[in-house]
């Protein structure tokens, strides 16, 4: 009996090989990473925001109190930056990342009465494809996961509704296509997602740097992304593996 192969990749992983073989195989395959000073200033209040969400969200699905959820989300960002392992920012900015939140969440407020929370942060795995050799799963980790009926709207509701959380000092394009995006609908089977998009500004109007921005998927479109990273896998990837070569893109190595 031929033993098959199983190449399990996350989004991230994938967005990581297309940028760079060479880097890939040094951050994933020999998990190794590559030298920085410290981690970024955006990359390190995100994932601040992530933990305390992870906290309001499920106090939410809970059914506690608004004030108590919001006081435990608070309490949660303000924790894990104390500790210096786990974060390097400055007072300063998580003092300006606790006030987002709290706006931010007393903004949506209305919404989020409306939300059926499903889970929080939950990861998952699907096989992408398979056949006598190979098989490919795809991993990652949903933000929040809903039953959804926008206030105002008799007809509309949606299921199995995915959030990815960001966070800005300044706004920045949302790439539809994104790898991280497409595996989100393909994992959840649902046809939208919204991103909510959370600036840290303070001049700022709420409306303006609060922003939730719905994304649509058809099947089609899911059929043609999975077909591509099936090509990717079984071509570049495999060939990399097996010859041992990794091709370096000298403006994306570093």
């Amino acid at each position: 009996t031929k033993t098959k192969a199983n190449i399990v990749i996350s989004a991230t992983s994938i967005d990581l090989f297309q940028l760079c073989e060479a880097r890939f195989n040094y951050r994933v395959n020999l998990n190794k990473v590559l030298p920085i000073l410290q981690k970024s200033r955006s990359l390190d209040l995100g994932g601040l925001a992530h933990e305390g969400l992870e906290v309001y969200f499920n106090l939410l699905k809970d059914n506690v109190h608004y004030n108590d959820r919001m006081q435990s989300t608070l309490m949660k960002i303000r924790e894990r930056a104390s500790d210096p392992e786990n974060s390097s920012s400055e007072p300063a900015d998580v003092d300006v990342l606790c006030k987002a939140i709290e706006e931010s969440c007393d903004y949506w407020r209305p919404e989020h009465e409306q939300l059926e929370v499903l889970g929080v942060e939950i990861p998952f795995d699907y096989v992408l494809y398979e056949d006598e050799f190979v098989r490919i799963i795809i991993s990652g980790k949903i933000d929040l996961l809903t039953n959804y009926s926008p206030i105002g709207s008799r007809s509309s509701s949606y299921t199995n509704l995915p959030f990815d959380h960001k966070t800005f000092s300044r706004d920045f394009p949302t790439y539809r296509l994104s790898n991280q995006f497409m595996n989100y609908a393909a994992a959840t089977g649902s046809n939208y997602l919204i991103v909510n998009k959370i600036g840290l500004q303070k001049t700022l109007k709420p409306e303006e740097k609060f922003k939730r921005l719905p994304l649509s998927y058809d099947p089609l479109l899911i059929q043609q992304w999975k077909d591509n990273i099936r090509k990717m896998i079984l071509g570049r990837y495999l060939a990399c593996i097996s010859e041992n070569e990794w091709t370096m893109n000298f403006t994306s190595c570093l």
